[in-house]
C-alpha cells in the first residue's frame, strides 16, 4: 500500500509498504506519488514472477561482489583466464567499485563504456565489459539484484583482423636468416601449433612413424612463471599431421632425448618463453631486416594459408588448428576462399538456357 505522510517541515512523502515473500514488511519512501506507484507495481510484479530480490541485499558494493566472485566463481577457470579477469577489473573498479550493486543502472554502464573507449583499445573495452557482466551475473545468482543491467549495452566494434600471413618464400627466408631457432619458425608455420602448445610438446607426443603429433598440453607464461595445463578447449586435444619436410628437424630436436623431454626446450632445458626466444634467436631482428612484420602467432595463421594452398578445406583447417567452432575458422580464413567465387562465377557464365517444348 502507499501512505501519504507529511513531515514536520511541511514536505510530503509517499511511503510504499509491502510484504516480502517470506512474510516480512519492507518500505521505501518517495517524494512523488508517481514514483511510489511505479515502485509498488514493480515489487508486486517481481513477486508474481518469482524473481523478487530483497533491496537491502543490493546495498553491498560491487567491489565486495567482485571479491566474492574472485573467491568462488573463478576457481574453475585457467590461471591465464583468471589473470585476464583481474586485469580487466582494474578498468571497472575506479568507476563502480564503491557503488552499491543495486544502484548501477544500464545507462551508467553505457556511459562507462563510452568513456573507457576514449582511453583504451576496443578489445580492452570489450574484455572489461565482459568481466563486469560476469560479476553482475554472480550478483543475480546470489540474489543481490534482479537483472544484469550490463547486458545489452552497445560495445565498440572490433577492427578487422590484421593480415600478417607469410608466403612460403618468406617463411623460409625468415627461418634461414635467423642465427638460431629457425626450426621453430618452420614448426609453427607447418604444424599450426599455438606457441604454448609447441612449448609444451614432449618427445612422447610425437610419432614420427605415423607422422602425427598428439597435442595434450600447453605451457603458458603467466606473471613470469610457466603454467602447464591441458589445451584450452576439447578441440585443442587433437592429432596434427607432420609434413615430410618437418620430420628431419623433429628428429634432430629429439635425438638422444628421454620420452618425457621437451622437444623445443630452452638452452637451459626448460620451457621456451616467447620473448626470450625472440631475442636469443634473432627472430625480430631478422624479420626487420627482411621487411616482414610478424609474430609467432602470425606463423600459426600462416599455417592456415599454407594448408589452403595445399588444397585443404575449411573443416580440415579447423580440426588441425584446434578451433572449437568452424565459425571461428571461417571468420579468420574466409578470405582464403575468395578465388572460388571467381570459379563459381565462371561456371555460371557457362550455363545456357535450354529451349523446352511448350505444353499444348
Amino acid at each position: 500500500m502507499i501512505e501519504r505522510r507529511e513531515r514536520k517541515d511541511g514536505a510530503v512523502t509517499y511511503r510504499v509498504r509491502y510484504r516480502t515473500p517470506d512474510g516480512r514488511f519492507r518500505s521505501r519512501s518517495f517524494r512523488r506519488r508517481g514514483d511510489a506507484v511505479v515502485y509498488e507495481r514493480e515489487m508486486e510484479a517481481q513477486k508474481r514472477r518469482g524473481d523478487w530480490v530483497d533491496p537491502q541485499r543490493g546495498r553491498i558494493t560491487l567491489a565486495m561482489v567482485w571479491e566474492e566472485y574472485e573467491r568462488s566463481g573463478m576457481t574453475h577457470l585457467r590461471v591465464t583466464t583468471q589473470n585476464g579477469y583481474r586485469y580487466a577489473w582494474k578498468h571497472i573498479e575506479p568507476t563502480f567499485g564503491r557503488w552499491p550493486v543495486a544502484k548501477i543502472e544500464h545507462a551508467d554502464v553505457a556511459e562507462w563504456v563510452s568513456e573507457l573507449s576514449r582511453s583504451v583499445g576496443t578489445d580492452t573495452v570489450r574484455r572489461a565489459h565482459g568481466v563486469l557482466c560476469r560479476v553482475l551475473d554472480h550478483a543475480c545468482r546470489t540474489r543481490r539484484v534482479p537483472v544484469n543491467v550490463a547486458r545489452g549495452v552497445r560495445l565498440p566494434k572490433r577492427a578487422p583482423a590484421r593480415e600478417r600471413i607469410l608466403t612460403v618464400a618468406q617463411v623460409h627466408a625468415l627461418a634461414d636468416g635467423m642465427p638460431s631457432g629457425g626450426d621453430v619458425v618452420l614448426a609453427l608455420a607447418y604444424l599450426g601449433l599455438r606457441w604454448s602448445e609447441l612449448a609444451a610438446l614432449r618427445c612422447e607426443d610425437v610419432n614420427l612413424d605415423r607422422r602425427r603429433i598428439h597435442v595434450v598440453q600447453r605451457a603458458t607464461e603467466v606473471d613470469g612463471r610457466i603454467d602447464v595445463d591441458q589445451p584450452k578447449s576439447r578441440a585443442g586435444h587433437r592429432y596434427v599431421p607432420i609434413p615430410g619436410r618437418i620430420v628431419p628437424l623433429l628428429e634432430a630436436r629429439m635425438a638422444a632425448k628421454a620420452s618425457d623431454a621437451l622437444v623445443f626446450a630452452s638452452p637451459e632445458g626448460d620451457f621456451l618463453r616467447s620473448r626470450n626466444w625472440r631475442r636469443r634467436s634473432g627472430f625480430d631482428t631478422t624479420a626487420k631486416t627482411l621487411g616482414i612484420v610478424v609474430t609467432p602467432h602470425d606463423l600459426r595463421r600462416t599455417f592456415g594459408s599454407l594448408a589452403r594452398m595445399a588444397g585443404a578445406d575449411l573443416r580440415f583447417i579447423q580440426k588441425a588448428m584446434g578451433h572449437e567452432s568452424i565459425t571461428t575458422t571461417a571468420r579468420i580464413y574466409a578470405h582464403l576462399y575468395d578465388d572460388e567465387l571467381d570459379t563459381v562465377a565462371a561456371a555460371l557464365d557457362g550455363l545456357h538456357p535450354v529451349d523446352t517444348p511448350r505444353e499444348q
